[in-house]
Order: C-alpha cells, then structure tokens, then sequence
C-alpha cells in the first residue's frame, strides 16, 4: 500500500498561526471597544443625571415656600370728590390747600405725593359738578373724581391672630362707619330735602364712631410699634369725624357739612394708606 506523506511548510503554518492570531485580536478588541464605549456612556449618563439631581435639590432649597396670607375683603363702594390739583411738591400743596380754605374751601391734601388737594365726599357726580366748574388752580378747572371704597384688601400673615381677632374687625368698623357715611352725604347743600330727611342719622353715625375709636384705643394701648401708632391716628380721625358730624347735626349748614365730608374724606384716605402697606 502506497502511503501519501503530506510535509507542510514552516513558513506556511506560521502564517496561519499569525492570522489566527490576528483575526482573535481584532474580534477581541471590537468587543473590548464596545464594552468601555458603553461604560463610558453610561458614566456620563450617570454623571448628567447626578448633576440634575444636584441642581434640582439645590434649587428647592434656595426657594423658600412664601408665608400664607389671609385677606380681609370688605364691601367695595363707589364715591365721588373733587380733585382740585396735584403737585409734586407738599409745601405747594399746603400753600395752595391753605389759599382755597380762606375762600370758604376746606380742603384736604393727601399724606403722599404726588399730592393731590381733594374737596367733598358724595354718593353722586351731579351735585358737585358746579361746585369743580367754579374752582381754578394756575387757569386749570378742577375735576370731579370717582374713586372706591375698601380698592385695596387688608392682607396679613395666616400665623398673625393679632391682625386677624383684633385688627380686622377694627378696620372693618371703619369700612361699615363710611358706608354709612356716604349714605348720609348725598350732597354737599343742607337745603336738600333728601338730606333734611336723614338729618337724625348724624348723630347715629357720631355714636359709631366714637365707639369705633374706643376699641381703636384698647388695642393700641401699651404698644410702641409701627401698627399701635397708626390704629391710634386712624382712632383719633374717628373721633374728629364725630364730632363734625354732631356739628352738622346742631347748626345745619352747608359749611359744616362740607367740614364733615372733609373729615370722612381725611379718615378714608388714611384708612386706604393702611391698607396699601399691607399689601
């Protein structure tokens, strides 16, 4: 029997050994490739993740929920007076409030600038449109002014029971004493027989006032502060309107009826400047 030896070359079989090689290196570095490929990506996932989580926290901490507040909301009530002027400057104001009270013209200039020089306090445009045609300031007519009642609500923290027991019910007796107040000013002539009609009803709104002005008193008694000053002027300016109003009720004349819308008028405008600074 004849055997066939077959006889490989070295040269051949080392080439063959070296391509093996070289196939198991490039598949085994493919594979090591896509595996730390994907290790990184997932790293920076993971660290763009941390940072959100990062930021998301450090942003919940910098925001400080705000308090709770409570608002006092009383009855919204249409009125009407005469804005005479405004002036940037208080000392031309007074000058000018001061000049048109010696003509008979009490006058009023708000506690702000830019100061505005008010007259009368009514439940009606018509009955003081002549009175504004007559007055003049530098050639220029004054103008009757529709204002509101209560336009801004009293805001206070939910944790401030002094504001909510005490306060509250204090400014909201002078919102119902002013109400009552624009009921009874329906014009600016005792003449009226509209008006004669209520004649009884000052003296009643005087009592409510003076009472008003009582529990003002208890509450700022004792106390130093910012409020306690303020809830004292504001009982003060109760007092000063009841007594006005009495005034109008024994002489009955259109000047001290004038005198007691000047009166109401200067106590809402504090009242509303109250408000504001609660807001």
């Amino acid at each position: 029997m004849t055997r066939f030896r077959s006889k490989s070359s070295p040269i051949g079989s080392f080439f063959l050994i070296f391509f093996l090689i070289l196939l198991f290196t490039l598949f085994l570095g493919q594979g090591l490739g896509r595996f730390y490929l994907g290790n990184i990506n997932r790293e920076v996932s993971a660290e763009t993740l941390q940072k959100k989580i990062v930021a998301s926290r450090g942003g919940n901490l910098s925001r400080q929920a705000p308090p709770k507040l409570k608002v006092l909301r009383l009855n919204q009530v249409d009125y009407y007076t005469i804005l005479v002027t405004t002036l940037e400057e208080r000392e031309a104001a007074l000058q000018v409030g001061n000049e048109l009270g010696q003509k008979g013209l009490p006058v009023i200039v708000t506690g702000e600038g830019p100061y505005q020089i008010l007259l009368g306090l009514v439940n009606n445009q018509e009955t003081l449109v002549d009175l504004a045609q007559k007055i003049k300031v530098d050639a220029k007519k004054a103008e009757v002014r529709k204002d509101c009642l209560n336009k801004v609500a009293f805001k206070f923290t939910a944790e401030d029971t002094f504001a909510a027991e005490k306060i509250a019910p204090f400014l909201g007796e002078i919102s119902f004493c002013l109400e009552k107040g624009l009921l009874l000013y329906q014009s600016i002539g005792v003449k009226e027989e509209k008006l004669i009609l209520l004649r009884p009803k000052f003296s009643e709104l005087a009592d409510s006032l003076e009472n008003t002005a009582n529990e003002g008193m208890v509450l700022c008694k004792g106390k130093n502060d910012e409020t306690a000053r303020v809830l004292g002027i504001l009982s003060g300016l109760c007092t000063e309107w009841a007594q006005s109003l009495r005034i109008v009720g024994k002489e009955w004349t259109d000047l001290a009826l004038l005198k007691s819308q000047q009166q109401g008028l200067v106590l809402l405008e504090e009242y509303h400047r109250y408000i504001k600074t609660t807001n």
